[in-house]
């Protein structure tokens, strides 16, 4: 069943991002990615997703671009194929916004503990998507599902005990995913809004493994208390892909449950 619907990715190349993306343009959905290498995109579309390479050229618009570069940020948030009287300034902006931005922990030489390259890489995206949004108000306010990580619930512990000590090794890009997700939650309640909606999906350790199937995901939302239901060891990131395409961007209804947001912890 095709649909109108239309979606913005940032990180489209990400594990659990390529997932989404791919089976949004198999929906029929009009997409836009933000990336670094255009190239790599539709390869990786095309090889590791089977997604032909006619609905890539008919159904996605690539802009390449820094992820904090708003020129870029803007032109992925508002396409000129939604805007084609304006493309320049018109305020029709995609539907929902998907964003997977992280990066993988590095070793340097001499050291033993990981680093990350850029530790407020998440929370400089974030802000730049929503001050592009800000600059230029859209017409319906784009709804916005965003990958967390398990580690940082204000509740308490949200993972097996056993992991707590390599999840410590990871305060650093916890941290900033903390800062990420504060940063939306406060959005939403602006008086002037950015985005109407947000979805904070947060799955426990990521793996490479296969793609199970929604059905085989573990989730529950966390309201008011740890999320018990979906406390677990790992998920691969092809599931946790299906899960924000089946539970979060396809349900999403424009303009609906606005000023609302939710955290949804997934795991196998």
């Amino acid at each position: 069943m095709f649909s109108n619907k239309s979606v913005a990715f940032f990180g489209a190349t990400g594990g659990s991002t390529a997932p989404c993306l791919a089976q949004c343009l198999k929906a029929g959905y009009t997409c836009t990615a933000l990336v670094r290498n255009a190239e790599k995109l539709t390869t990786l579309l095309e090889t590791s997703h089977s997604v032909p390479h006619e609905l890539i050229s008919k159904s996605l618009t690539i802009v390449v671009g820094n992820v904090k570069d708003p020129v870029p940020v803007t032109q992925t948030l508002f396409p000129a194929i939604l805007n084609p009287s304006d493309p320049t300034k018109g305020n029709k902006s995609v539907d929902i916004i998907v964003s997977g931005i992280g990066c993988y922990p590095i070793i340097k030489k001499g050291n033993w503990l990981p680093e990350q390259e850029d530790p407020t890489l998440c929370q400089d995206v974030i802000s730049t998507i929503l001050n592009c949004l800000r600059a230029r108000p859209p017409l319906v306010k784009p709804g916005l599902a965003m990958l967390s990580t398990t580690g940082i619930s204000k509740f308490g512990r949200d993972v097996p005990l056993l992991m707590t000590p390599l999840y410590a090794l990871l305060h650093v890009p916890h941290l900033d995913k903390k800062v990420m997700e504060d940063i939306a939650i406060a959005a939403v309640k602006e008086e002037r809004a950015p985005i109407g909606s947000y979805v904070l999906v947060r799955p426990s350790l990521l793996t490479n493994g296969e793609a199970k199937g929604v059905h085989e995901v573990r989730w529950d939302v966390e309201n008011g208390g740890i999320a018990k239901k979906a406390v677990g060891y790992t998920i691969s990131r092809a599931d946790v892909g299906g899960f924000v395409f089946e539970k979060v961007v396809r349900p999403f209804e424009s303009g609906r449950d606005e000023g609302t947001g939710k955290i949804v912890l997934v795991t196998h």
